[in-house]
């Protein structure tokens, strides 16, 4: 199994070894989503990231802000959805999650519909070894089967990732490794910006059909940066029908205390002109006074950006 490549432990007994492998292989796998096993690896992910302050530009996207923006981008059943930078597959999980609970647990759909959804619609990739093993435990525990490559995003790798329908992702902060550019061929832009690399890929691997649409976590130099920056924005703004950014509070991701935002866009038929207004979610000062650590279960603050969203009469705005 792909979770178990090159894994190693620090058991020295071979008796507690032993153990441990009977209770494992006395598991039923089948009924792993009913006893709940999904649900306590989840926490286990999202507990080992609270304690953990740092690490080699991966950051755990905590649940609740997951659960919103997938709410907001509404995957659909025969839709083919994809995170370049999976990490542990959260936003996957979660978006197999929103389409099991908006078809009846799938029993709305067809046999041939049901393993499109099992193994087809979601996928990823994750650079990180120790990660993506993780990641293929979670989609296990979830009974979700797409492929999930292990391999970088903005080598050749990803020129073959394209043709999604949805795209949920948070890559990874910072520059890529020893500032080199990445090496992918197709890129109009070059730069060793990792996020601008990223929302290039994410831009160009989506259906040019109007319908293909994308959430993107981003920092706020994405937003800002000038020069090459300046360029792949306009290039998005082109493109894409960038209609929301969402400014999330500061210190919703704790141990770096970056100030995030979430890019919705919408891929056009064209590749010129789809931008023409932009709703951007501003907090109230007393709301971005608090910390949200990514361990915090309230989704309150989510929740009302959500539906201020879905009234499209937001509470703060600028354009």
């Amino acid at each position: 199994m792909e979770c178990q490549t090159d894994a190693t432990s620090n058991i020295r007994e071979p008796k507690n070894l032993e153990k441990i492998i009977r209770t494992i292989d006395a598991l039923d796998w089948y009924n792993a989503k009913e006893e709940g096993l999904g649900a306590l690896y989840e926490g286990l992910l999202e507990k080992n990231a609270s304690e953990l302050k740092s690490g080699a530009g991966q950051y755990f996207t905590p649940r609740v802000l997951i659960d919103v923006i997938v709410e907001l981008v509404d995957p659909k059943p025969g839709e083919r959805c994809h995170d370049p930078a999976a990490g542990t597959f959260g936003f996957m999980i979660a978006a197999s999650r929103h389409v099991r609970a908006k078809t009846d647990d799938y029993f709305d759909l067809s046999e041939e519909e049901i393993r499109f959804q099992k193994y087809e619609a979601f996928s990823g990739a994750e650079l990180v070894r120790d990660t993506h093993r993780l990641a293929v435990m979670n989609a296990l525990l979830h009974d979700v089967h797409g492929d999930i490559l292990l391999g970088d995003t903005l080598s050749p790798l990803g020129e073959q990732l394209k043709g999604y329908d949805v795209i949920l992702t948070n890559p990874p902060f910072g520059t890529k490794k020893g500032g080199e550019r990445a090496t992918r061929t197709d890129f109009t832009f070059m730069t060793s910006n990792k996020q601008l690399n990223f929302l290039q890929h994410i831009y160009r691997a989506l259906r040019p059909n109007g319908k293909a649409r994308a959430a993107v976590v981003v920092p706020d130099n994405v937003l800002f940066e000038g020069g090459v920056g300046a360029d792949i924005r306009c290039d998005l703004m082109d493109k894409c029908n960038v209609h929301t950014i969402l400014r999330l509070p500061t210190g919703i991701f704790y141990a770096q205390g970056v100030k995030t935002n979430v890019l919705f866009f919408t891929r056009g038929e064209t590749d010129t002109g789809n931008t023409k207004e932009v709703w951007v979610g501003v907090r109230s000062s007393h709301e971005h006074a608090v910390v949200w650590q990514a361990q915090s279960a309230d989704e309150r603050p989510f929740r009302r950006i959500y539906e201020s969203l879905h009234r499209r009469r937001p509470p703060s705005s600028r354009r």
